[in-house]
């Protein structure tokens, strides 16, 4: 069962916030949004985030994590199935959600 997107944000139904505007064009799971288009929204999103801590800890940082991260990702992409990346996607927003 999908929770509504107020369960993992601040925003609550009427407040006015531009959250609030999303659930109520496309509901409270973005039910009305396809696969796709939630896949584009998660990919805008992270690259928001990637954007903002670029930001704070400057851009050496980002090219230190990218020599680390490159090998990584080859690995991920020719070695695990597809089947297995929104469960990694999933461990790994949890893993930052709580990492100080």
């Amino acid at each position: 069962m999908n929770k509504p997107v107020g369960y993992f944000t601040s925003v609550m139904p009427g407040d006015g916030s531009y959250l609030d505007e999303l659930q109520q064009q496309y509901g409270s799971t973005f039910e009305q949004l396809g696969k796709v288009e939630k896949l584009l929204l998660l990919h805008s999103v992270v690259q928001n985030l990637l954007s903002a801590e670029i930001n704070v800890q400057g851009g050496s940082a980002a090219v230190e994590a990218l020599s680390t991260v490159s090998p990584i990702v080859q690995g991920i992409h020719k070695r695990v199935q597809i089947g297995e990346h929104l469960g990694l996607a999933e461990a790994l927003i949890n893993q930052l959600k709580y990492q100080r």
